[in-house]
């Protein structure tokens, strides 16, 4: 039984250690203690000492002689400093106009320090600056002030929400599926057939309309959609991926 006593915060050594892991588990199915060592750079008794710490706590299982495998807490966690790994790299990328690898080493250094709310807030914000026409007058209202002349700007806006609505509704009309969606873009859900689908996101998220995607890859071949929701990331059979209605933003 894992132990419920409330336990001091990660160490950002040993935030590391589980994003490393989780990455790990997830393209190769399993991690070996060569493995983290060689992707962090770090000693394989390094490594040991680690693992030791993170078993205490319950985060994973590990035995000396057999492959090292994530608790569900231990995965849970994990994907919380994922996701605040690419929610930043993704805003000092997109917003600041950071290129790699600064922005994945920035990232990586500003991760360990962040509340789960700043990050909500960063998503939120990333959100409205790539789907607001006017994104400059709105969030950042005081901005506003320096403008001498919002009359272009605004003529302009008015144009592109007025082919987005177009694409918005051609697209619906069309009945097009997150199934369809091209990998690289990004949607909004209109609405969802039948039962809600199953999904790998937190009990306090949800797959509903208004929610954004962006479609990261699909494998025709397996039938599975990879999709990025809110910083999270999840595999979607296509079955499920056809139900889901969605507009192009």
């Amino acid at each position: 039984m894992e132990d419920a006593r409330p336990q001091t915060p990660l160490s950002s050594a040993m935030e590391d250690y589980l994003e490393a892991i989780y990455h790990l588990e997830e393209e190769h199915r399993i991690a070996r203690v060569r493995d983290i060592a060689e992707r962090l750079n770090v000693r394989m008794s390094s490594v040991t000492s680690a693992l030791r710490t993170l078993s205490s706590r319950g985060l994973l299982k590990y035995d000396p002689h057999q492959f090292i495998n994530l608790t569900e807490e231990g995965v849970r966690q994990a994907q919380d400093i994922v996701r605040k790994h690419r929610v930043l790299k993704r805003f000092l990328m997109k917003v600041l106009k950071i290129r790699d690898p600064a922005a994945e080493d920035n990232a990586c250094r500003i991760e360990h320090h962040l509340d789960p709310e700043v990050i909500d807030r960063l998503v939120s914000f990333l959100e409205f600056m790539e789907t607001c026409p006017v994104d400059q007058t709105r969030w950042v209202y005081g901005l506003a002030q320096s403008c001498d002349d919002c009359e272009a700007c605004l003529e302009t806006a008015k144009r592109k929400l007025v082919k987005r609505v177009r694409a918005q509704e051609a697209a619906l009309a069309d009945g097009m599926t997150l199934a369809e969606a091209l990998p690289g873009s990004r949607v909004i859900i209109a609405r969802i057939q039948g039962e809600m689908v199953r999904s790998e996101l937190p009990e306090a998220e949800e797959i509903e309309a208004g929610k954004i995607v962006e479609v990261e890859n699909s494998d025709v071949k397996l039938g599975k959609l990879r999709v990025n929701i809110k910083g999270y990331r999840l595999t979607l059979d296509q079955d499920d991926a056809s139900r889901i209605l969605v507009k192009p933003i």
